[in-house]
């Protein structure tokens, strides 16, 4: 329990760590705004349980925040967007500064697969029934037998497969 609050100290330091180096890498550059060099997101073609990829890049960004998730992430991020919302927002922290773009996604495609079935043919299973035994006071208490596993054989019948093919040469390719 200890080493849990142990890794978890140690990933807060590692973000805080990686923070305070942006942050004085910002502070001695002329311009220190926070910059939007792209924002990409496909917004067609979803369906209920897809994943959206984004791909961002800013200039003088600190750290990010997606919904309730810190990143420190500077290009790419994917999402399963079951866990979100049509729309949600990325923050984007800076030099004493932030800024908030608001990601919308409209999920316009369902998939439906109740019409869907697969068959097998010519695949014979030959199964056995085992009975399952009941408990009763005599046997719960009984600490001498051993409990006995038993397995079912399970066999499939293969048939052999035979290609016929004919003879084929190089003048009746001409």
């Amino acid at each position: 329990m200890f080493s849990h609050y142990l890794t978890y100290l140690l990933q807060k330091l590692r973000f805080l760590k990686v923070i305070i180096a942006r942050f004085l890498i910002i502070l001695f550059r002329r311009k220190k705004g926070i910059e939007l060099l792209y924002l990409d997101y496909n917004t067609e073609y979803l369906f209920e349980n897809s994943y959206l990829i984004i791909n961002y890049r800013f200039r003088n960004a600190l750290y990010y925040r997606f919904k309730n998730i810190k990143t420190l992430e500077k290009q790419i991020k994917i999402f399963n967007l079951s866990n979100f919302d049509n729309e949600f927002d990325l923050v984007v922290y800076g030099f004493f500064q932030k800024k908030v773009y608001q990601i919308k996604v409209e999920r316009k495609l369902e998939l439906d697969n109740s019409n869907f079935k697969a068959s097998t043919l010519n695949l014979n299973l030959k199964l056995s029934e085992i009975k399952i035994p009941r408990l009763t006071p005599e046997n719960i208490y009984c600490t001498i037998h051993k409990p006995i596993i038993t397995k079912s054989n399970i066999e499939i019948e293969n048939k052999k497969l035979a290609i016929s093919n004919s003879t084929f040469n190089q003048n009746d390719f001409i």
